[in-house]
């Protein structure tokens, strides 16, 4: 059978490479692998959300079709965080959507804005939904080079004339994955008059806004002055609350915006699961109260600070990152992105994502989340040094 001509176009997807890669190794035996290649939080969903679904879920009520917007106690739920975590006011009715995950989210926008000969604006390297979704609705990505000389900062002045002029929407998300770096004050209202200038929607991808090490605490980016009026903040619990697999979002902002991307997901799927939704108002309401989080952020960079001081030791520059479960490294002895991971996982038993997988200027890095328990981290972080000093 012959797939559509699109899906040909689309850049191998490198993760799926490496789990099946992995999966060989396990399969000849080689089990003792450290996995610094996904971000899925290894410690559990708090109880009390995983109660709240189990209540929530035998009642009969809930069984049916949940509403496209998502249901209205959950949207008072998250305008009600986000008065209180960031000050800023939106109106559950209108400015707050459910998602299947922030992802989902991020990817349908395109779908709501792009159309053929219109670009995205797209950093590089960053997370592949933004790219895949620009892809998929016929547009071209634009690729903002994240650079360390620029303060892994997209450099919004060296986008040329005719590019602005057929931009839609521009990508943005901090802390960064894969960098790890915030975003200043300075930068994000730059990216606002820009916004406003080019007539172009930001998509501003908050998923680790809970993860930030050192005391630092990640603005919204509604809180500056006239982001609501150009743009949109997704929200995920995946990484806020050990979520991942819930796949619970959150878009927030723009009312147009919002409508738009609420045609779009009405079209493509059926909402969000009622007792999912508890769920994450629990998450919000009570959990996020509790010292779940400053638990979880001691624990990410208690795990940080050890792979820095290994790097450290060893004398190979890393960044330190001031949030984000990432660390990204630069790579040893001439290699690509890809080869480092290859003799990585053959030689060392350890899995980090090539730099490569989130666009052309990861190359020459590599992506490792701190997503896995401390002794692993520990192990992993070792054998990653053993290995760059081999190499190097």
């Amino acid at each position: 059978m012959r797939m559509a001509e699109k899906l040909a176009g689309l850049p191998p997807y490198i993760f799926a490479q490496l789990d099946e890669h992995v999966y060989k190794l396990r399969e000849a035996g080689k089990t003792d692998i450290v996995d610094f290649g996904k971000a899925d939080p290894d410690h559990p969903t708090p109880i009390e959300v995983v109660r709240r679904l189990q209540e929530t879920a035998a009642d009969e009520e809930n069984h049916h079709y949940p509403a496209f917007r998502g249901s209205l106690f959950f949207r008072k739920a998250v305008a009600a965080w986000y008065k209180e975590r960031f000050g800023v006011d939106v109106n559950p009715e209108k400015e707050v959507l459910a998602l299947i995950g922030s992802k989902e989210g991020l990817f349908h926008i395109s779908l709501a804005y792009i159309g053929q000969g219109d670009v995205g604006l797209v950093p590089d390297p960053s997370f592949p939904a933004y790219n895949d979704g620009v892809f998929f609705a016929g547009g071209e990505a634009s690729r903002m080079p994240l650079t360390r000389e620029n303060r892994f900062l997209p450099d919004l002045d060296a986008i040329p004339d005719e590019i602005r002029k057929r931009a839609k929407l521009l990508f943005l998300n901090y802390p960064n994955n894969p960098t790890g770096v915030l975003a200043p004050d300075d930068f994000i209202e730059k990216v606002i008059r820009f916004a406003r200038e080019n007539e172009v929607v930001v998509c501003y991808d908050h998923a680790y806004c809970e993860i930030t090490f050192d005391g630092v605490r990640s603005r919204s980016f509604l809180e500056y002055s006239g982001a609501k009026d150009v743009g949109v903040e997704f929200f995920t619990f995946s990484k806020a609350f050990n979520m991942a697999g819930w796949r619970l979002g959150a878009a927030v902002g723009n009312e147009e915006v919002i409508n738009s991307l609420l045609v779009v997901q009405s079209h493509i799927n059926s909402g969000v699961f009622a007792p999912i939704q508890f769920a994450g108002t629990t998450a919000l309401a009570e959990v996020w109260h509790s010292e779940f989080g400053t638990e979880m952020r001691k624990e990410y960079q208690r795990r940080r600070d050890y792979a820095i001081d290994k790097f450290e030791q060893i004398g190979w520059e890393v960044h330190k990152p001031a949030g984000t479960v990432y660390l990204w490294v630069p790579v040893a002895g001439g290699m690509t992105s890809l080869e480092f991971a290859n003799r990585l996982l053959d030689e060392y038993s350890v899995v980090v994502a090539p730099g490569t997988a989130f666009g052309e200027t990861g190359e020459g890095f590599v992506r490792l989340s701190l997503t896995t328990a401390y002794q692993n981290v520990v192990k992993g972080i070792d054998r990653v040094c053993e290995a760059i000093e081999k190499w190097r």
